[in-house]
């Protein structure tokens, strides 16, 4: 089975099409960010995942409102706080960001989200679907900064994988101390092809 992992889309339309139709896969994931700061666009981007696909696990980013959450989408399922079991696979959710100096509209501490992680059910293959990377791995700042969550750093030996994103200049792939994959920002074309079984994640750019 084949996944296109997105992230911080933005509310760019156009580029969410153009990646949609670009690759081959059968189910998607989004690590977050499908607005950016306007829930309307929730809608929209539900309107063009369904023209390509019929299963979307998503959460949200700290560019994202609560409120999308609670809609009626064709598409999207959103899994903050949540496991849930997909074809042999746990993905387990959780949206938003640690906080920053931006006051963004979804913002959480570090036992926020420890609480969070501690309501999943843990699965034979797990996979974290989450907006903030662990601490240390994928979240370095273009000012040097790991900006990244130091809970899901201390909770990877839980995960088979972390599909993560919100800091746009760390995409990339790291293999240990478990899979983690940040894709990049769809909204500059971004995305990432995952074959769980292989072990393989292929970053790739329209």
């Amino acid at each position: 089975m084949r996944f296109l992992h997105l992230s911080d889309i933005h509310s760019s339309t156009e580029k969410l099409e153009k990646i949609l139709s670009s690759a081959e896969y059968d189910a998607v994931l989004i690590a977050g960010d499908l607005t950016h700061f306007r829930p309307r666009d929730a809608k929209a981007i539900d309107e063009v995942l369904s023209d390509y696909t019929d299963i979307c696990f998503a959460v949200h980013g700290n560019c994202d409102h609560e409120v999308i959450l609670n809609e009626n989408y064709r598409v999207l399922r959103f899994i903050h706080s949540k496991s849930v079991e997909f074809e042999g696979y746990t993905i387990h959710g959780v949206g938003g960001s640690g906080i920053t100096p931006f006051n963004t509209p979804s913002e959480y501490t570090e036992e926020e989200i420890l609480r969070i992680m501690d309501k999943f059910t843990l699965g034979d293959f797990n996979v974290l679907l989450s907006h903030c990377p662990p601490k240390g791995i994928l979240d370095r700042t273009y000012s040097g900064i790991h900006a990244g969550c130091e809970v899901i750093r201390k909770r990877l030996g839980d995960f088979n994988a972390v599909l993560c994103g919100h800091i746009h200049e760390s995409h990339g792939v790291v293999n240990s101390p478990c899979l983690v994959v940040n894709p990049g920002p769809a909204m500059w074309g971004r995305f990432a092809v995952i074959d769980f079984e292989k072990g393989k994640a292929e970053l790739r750019k329209i």
